[in-house]
This record gives structure tokens, C-alpha cells and sequence, in this order.
């Protein structure tokens, strides 16, 4: 693709300011010390010959892209390069005599100068040998400017494949731990609704369509690995329905979320599993009524959710202990995202409290009512 104006001007500028700064500096030096008496003469003698070698580099530049691309041999590189150095030497003397040859005919056809021009050419081998000593060092200087270039732009171009081959790992191992959600919440409802269908046909028709109507929320919740919590708590609203329609008087639930917190950024399906699992481990297997608090709010830059039941709690054995794949998915997904800027507790309190801390950021507002 042919580059714009706008991009292709600076470039260029840069190439050529590049070469008459150090046509001024050469230019100076050989004023001052006194091997020309003009500085305008001693300008044009340095511009001319820095400009020829602005001439000569891009040849230098194609000679090192082939020497770079093609068998990195040590012989390769050294016959390469010797060849290159004496083809670019000669070249540049042959293209600063061009030049002044050029100027002199120009001067004398202008009658500027009363003097012939020179043949092209006349004296241009001695010439060549007395510039050969400039030319070697700045052909060298070339090369090693070229390939610093280049292995600054590798190293470069590899880390930032390194950086998003690390992102789609990370966004692999995401979605991996939350797609072993999607199902485990899903045969929980179905499990659920299967122990109504002969004990209460029409609630169990009824969880089916509210089932229904939760998917649907399910297959349109953002893909992003962050979401408002509003929809997370629109989401939980739908499962917790669910579960009040089929355990009826045996679950209370209790919301405290603050509207300061509606907008706040979490991990999607991060509340739900909490929620669930609070509901199936916890109140579930309680023969009286199960009381279950869900609590949003924010303090000192940090977003504080809780989810409380008054279930049996945890099991002093951790081998059987309550929960499974969804709090160690919740816990794996909260490292992965926030690493160590997250708290995430399990505390015995009357039942199960389950802390989770965050860093406390909003996101595009969204048109969900408030809990």
C-alpha cells in the first residue's frame, strides 16, 4: 500500500536534514581549520560529497536486507561486505566527480567561469583512493546502523507477538473456566425442575418458561470478561426466581446493592456462581427457612460483593468441604484477572459469608433499573 503524503514527508525530511547536518559539521571543521579559506566553499565541498553518499545508502541498505535474509555465514558475510565497501567507495567518488564535473559545465556554459570543464572522470581513480579512507569508515558505519535498526524493529516486532500471544492465552484460559459454567448452572436448573415435574406439573411448566427467558438473557450476556454489575445482577434476579419458585417459602432473599456500585466493572458470571452456590449447598438441605443475602457496595476504591446464607457452612474437613467447579472457578478467574488486587474470602459466620474485593472501576452506563 502506497504511503500517504502526510506519512511519507517526515521520512524523507529526516534522511535529508540527516546528511546536510553533517555537511555543516564536516563544513566547520574544515574552516576552521583553515584547509579552505571560504566557508561557503567548504559547505559545497561537504555537501556534495554527503549528499552523494545519501545517493549510495539506499544501495547499501538492499546489499545488507540481502546479506540479512539469505544463509548468515561468516565467509557470506565478510566477501559480501568487502565487495559492497569497495563497490559503494568507488561509486560515491564516481558520483561527487559527476557533480563537479556537472557544476564546472554549468559555470562555464553560463560563462559563470572562464575556465574549461574538466573531463568527467579525470582523476577520478586517485580520487577514488584518496576518499577511500572516509569511505570505508562510513560504509562500516552504515552497515552497523542498518543492522542495529533492524534487530531494534525484531526485537520489537517479537515482543509484541509475545505480548498478544500472552493476551490470547489469557483470554483462552478465561473463556475456558467460564465456559465450564455455562453448563454446570444449566443442568442445576434442570435438576431442579425435574424433581416438580410430577409433584407440580404447572410449576414445573412455569420454571420451564422462566428457564426459557433466562437462556435467552444467557446466550445475549456480554462475551466481554468484564461487565456492569447491573447486568450481572439482572442475570442473578432471573436464576433466583427460578429457585424462589420452586422452593417457595423456604427462601428469602435479601438485596443490598448500592446504586453507587450499578456501573462498577466485574467479571461476568462471577455473582451467579456465588449465588448458586449458596443456594444448593447451603439452603437447599436446610429443613427450615433459608434466608440468603446478596450485598454490593463500594469503599476506599475497592468494590466489596457478599453473599450470605444461613446454611451449615463449611465443613472443618477441607475434603468435603461445600462448593466445587463454581468457587474454584471463581477463584481461578479472579487471579487470572486481577492477580493479587483481589481478596476473595470463605468465612463461617452462621452459615457461608463469601467475600469478594475488587478494584473498583466503571464502565459505559447502562439502562438496567436498580435492584
Amino acid at each position: 500500500m502506497k504511503a500517504s503524503w502526510p506519512q511519507f514527508l517526515p521520512r524523507w525530511l529526516c534522511f535529508v536534514a540527516s546528511w546536510l547536518l553533517l555537511s555543516l559539521v564536516f563544513a566547520s571543521q574544515l574552516y576552521w581549520a583553515g584547509y579552505v579559506k571560504t566557508w561557503t566553499k567548504a559547505f559545497w565541498s561537504e555537501s556534495v560529497f554527503w549528499f552523494s553518499w545519501g545517493m549510495v545508502v539506499p544501495l547499501v541498505f538492499w546489499l545488507c536486507r540481502r546479506l540479512h535474509r539469505g544463509e548468515r555465514k561468516l565467509k557470506r558475510y565478510v566477501v559480501g561486505f568487502l565487495l559492497g565497501a569497495f563497490a559503494a567507495s568507488l561509486l560515491q567518488s564516481m558520483l561527487v566527480d559527476s557533480i563537479q564535473s556537472a557544476l564546472a559545465w554549468l559555470e562555464s556554459w553560463l560563462s559563470i567561469s572562464k575556465s574549461a570543464a574538466p573531463p568527467l572522470f579525470a582523476g577520478m581513480p586517485m580520487r577514488a583512493v584518496r576518499l577511500a579512507g572516509v569511505n570505508l569508515p562510513v560504509f562500516g558505519a552504515v552497515v552497523l546502523a542498518w543492522h542495529a535498526a533492524t534487530y531494534y524493529r525484531e526485537l520489537r516486532d517479537r515482543q509484541l507477538k509475545s505480548a498478544e500471544l500472552e493476551s490470547l492465552l489469557h483470554q483462552a484460559q478465561l473463556q475456558a473456566l467460564r465456559s465450564q459454567i455455562n453448563p454446570h448452572f444449566l443442568f442445576n436448573t434442570l435438576h431442579s425442575i425435574a424433581e416438580l415435574v410430577h409433584e407440580n406439573p404447572k410449576l414445573a411448566e412455569q420454571l420451564i418458561v422462566r428457564l426459557g427467558e433466562l437462556l435467552r438473557k444467557a446466550l445475549a450476556f456480554p462475551a466481554h470478561h468484564e461487565v456492569a454489575l447491573a447486568d450481572e445482577v439482572d442475570f442473578v434476579k432471573g436464576y433466583v426466581e427460578i429457585e424462589q419458585m420452586r422452593l417457595g417459602d423456604r427462601l428469602q432473599v435479601q438485596w443490598e446493592i448500592g446504586p453507587e456500585t450499578l456501573q462498577a466493572r466485574i467479571p461476568g458470571m462471577i455473582l451467579q456462581p456465588l449465588v448458586e452456590n449458596a443456594l444448593q449447598h447451603g439452603i437447599a438441605p436446610l429443613d427450615r427457612a433459608g434466608k440468603l443475602l446478596i450485598s454490593a457496595r463500594c469503599s476506599n476504591g475497592s468494590l466489596h460483593l457478599q453473599v450470605r446464607d444461613n446454611g451449615p457452612g463449611l465443613s472443618p474437613d477441607p475434603a468435603s468441604r461445600r462448593g466445587g467447579i463454581g468457587l474454584y472457578n471463581i477463584e481461578a478467574r479472579l487471579q487470572r484477572v486481577y492477580g493479587d488486587r483481589h481478596r476473595f474470602e470463605l468465612i463461617n459466620d452462621h452459615g457461608l459469608v463469601v467475600k469478594v474485593q475488587l478494584p473498583f472501576s466503571i464502565t459505559v452506563p447502562t439502562e438496567k433499573a436498580s435492584p
